[in-house]
Formats: structure tokens, C-alpha cells, sequence
């Protein structure tokens, strides 16, 4: 099947789908131009029809070798920058993303194999039976087989600066989705291209592990960071751009605090967060159950810090930690 035609959003910014080989089945790669060349913003993944999508998207919107410059990664999950070093040995464009991301992908790549075991040890510290416990290391092993050694040229640092490629445009650290997760905005023609911070259908998984322990916080912080910015176009990676970016900041916040309803109200009595996991997502299958356990450890870690619950019980002992109902002060 051809790849489908780039798509003009506003003048000078390109949308270019990228297929992917899971859901949500697609993926946004951004081409701004101004008179002096062009700045991608996200990959796509690397797989062979990914590849052909992307260059039929460059080759139409003019993008050569000698054009691109810049190559801007919101965040490091593999559907965004999978093609980040391919990109760079055609064009010799300069990629970059922020410093938290890139020490979170070294943490994530290059300690795997010894971090393997205490992996598992955690996975039934949080309550995974002895029996899942492989098939959760074998999830996790197939997401880390996709990532290659990658280093990118330049790091961002900070909360908030120029976009390299210039242009006005700005980048925005808005971590929670990813800690260095980047969006990037224009303050003059009030464009943001939100990568996966905000979704118009679905919440971006919020997921806590060893490398991230309390993403939640830091998730809602900074979408109230950005609800009230000056934006009449959001340019998300997955799914149709939008306008209204402060009604769906709030469809989020609220989905999310009903979240943390609904766990409180499991915890009549004390559970492990497997246990909890399963029963806000059941018949998952391994993989799925993975990001599953660490979306409910986002919560509990939320809802802990917040005195709503305590856990009985320290991760890494032979009993499972379970979580209880902190009684609400009279």
C-alpha cells in the first residue's frame, strides 16, 4: 500500500504518517520549513514500510540531504525515534533530545543486562506470582531488543528554549509520558505540536518502574504548566490535530483522578499492585499486563505521596508490599 500523501497543517508544517506494527498503528513525524531548510520533529519506527513512509513524505515535501538540519525527539520510546540514526546517515542532520531522556535510554539500554535480575525481584516485590514473573521479563526483553546504541548529537537542557532550526520555534519540557518527554511551540502563530504529552482520544500511558518512580506527579504538574498556554492548534503524534488544548488538559486530569478513585475504592482491603492491576485490567495479555502494572504503580506511587494510601511492606522483601486506604483527617 503507498504511503499516504504529507499533510499541510498550517503553512511551512508538514504531518507525514508513519505506520507502525502495533496499535495506535500510526505515528506523526512533523517537517517545519523556513527559507533555510528543514527541521524534523520525531522518526517514526524503524521497520521497512516505516522507512519507505517517511522518505515518500520527505521526497514530496522537497527534503534533501543538503535541506535537512535538525532532527527534534520528544522522547525516546521507539515509535519516535526508532529511525533517528537512519535519518542521520542520509542527511547528516543533527539530532537532538533533552538530557533527562537521553539518561534515562542509557540507564534503560546500557544497564539492562545486569539490571535483568533485580528486575525480576521487583516484578514480585509488587505482588506478580512466580509462575508471570518470566513472562514479564520476556515483555520486557522484547522492548529492549528494539533499541539500538544510539547517541544523539545534542542534548536540550533545562525547562524551556530555542528550537534548534530556529524558525520561532520553541521547545517545552513536559515530562510525565517520558521524563525528558519535549514538546515543541510556536508563541507567535500558537502551534503546538504535543508529541504524546496530550491525546485528543485516549491518556498517554503514565508508567512507574525503577528509572521513573513517581511519573504521575509529574505528569499533571506539567499539564497544568501547559493548559493555559496560547494555542490554537495541537499537533499530537497519534491521532488528529485539535484546538481546544485546555478542555482535553482537563478531560486528562479528570480521567486520571478517577483513576485514583477507582483504586481507592479496590482497596477495601489490602492488595498487592498486581492484584490491583488486574483488576482494572483484566485478560491482558503479558505485554500489555507489563505497562499495566507500571500505569497502577504510577497511581499508588501518586496516591501514596499524597498520605491517600500507605504500602505494609518493602520492596524486595520475600512478602509482596500491598497498599491500604490512608483514613481521610477529620
Amino acid at each position: 500500500m503507498p504511503a499516504a500523501a504529507p499533510l499541510q497543517v498550517a503553512p511551512g508544517v508538514h504531518r507525514v504518517s508513519v505506520p507502525l506494527p502495533f496499535p495506535p498503528r500510526e505515528v506523526a513525524a512533523w517537517l517545519l520549513e523556513d527559507g533555510a531548510g528543514h527541521t524534523l520533529v520525531d522518526t517514526g519506527i524503524d521497520t521497512p514500510p516505516a522507512r519507505g513512509a517517511l522518505r515518500d513524505g520527505a521526497e514530496r515535501l522537497g527534503v534533501t540531504p543538503a535541506t535537512l538540519r535538525h532532527v527534534v525527539l520528544t522522547h525516546a520510546h521507539i515509535d519516535h525515534y526508532g529511525l533517528a540514526g537512519p535519518v542521520r546517515a542520509w542527511s547528516g542532520a543533527r539530532v537532538c533530545m533533552h538530557e533527562r531522556e537521553e539518561a534515562l535510554i542509557r540507564a534503560f539500554v546500557d544497564d539492562w543486562p545486569a539490571e535483568r535480575h533485580r528486575a525480576a525481584e521487583e516484578f514480585r516485590a509488587h505482588g506478580v506470582p512466580d509462575g508471570v514473573v518470566p513472562e514479564l521479563i520476556a515483555a520486557t526483553d522484547r522492548i529492549h531488543a528494539q533499541y539500538e546504541d544510539f547517541r544523539p548529537d545534542d542534548l536540550l537542557a533545562g525547562e524551556r528554549g530555542d528550537l534548534p532550526g530556529g524558525g520561532g520555534w520553541e521547545w517545552l519540557l513536559t515530562p510525565g509520558h517520558s521524563p525528558g518527554h519535549v514538546s515543541v511551540y510556536h508563541p507567535e502563530r500558537r502551534i503546538l505540536i504535543a508529541g504524546d504529552h496530550v491525546l485528543p482520544r485516549i491518556s498517554p500511558n503514565i508508567g512507574a518502574d525503577r528509572y521513573v518512580p513517581d511519573p504521575l506527579s509529574e505528569y499533571l504538574a506539567s499539564l497544568a504548566r501547559l493548559r493555559d498556554l496560547p494555542v490554537e492548534l495541537v499537533l499530537p503524534s497519534h491521532g488528529e490535530p485539535f484546538a481546544d488544548l485546555a478542555a482535553r488538559v482537563d478531560d486528562i486530569v479528570a480521567h486520571h483522578h478517577e483513576r485514583n478513585e477507582q483504586l481507592l475504592a479496590l482497596l477495601e482491603r489490602p492488595r498487592s499492585a498486581y492484584e490491583l492491576a488486574l483488576l482494572v485490567f483484566p485478560d491482558l495479555p503479558a505485554d500489555t499486563r507489563l505497562h499495566a502494572l507500571r500505569e497502577t504503580l504510577a497511581h499508588l506511587a501518586y496516591l501514596e505521596r499524597a498520605a491517600r494510601v500507605v504500602r505494609e511492606g518493602e520492596r524486595g522483601a520475600l512478602t509482596p508490599a500491598r497498599y491500604t486506604r490512608c483514613p481521610l483527617p477529620r
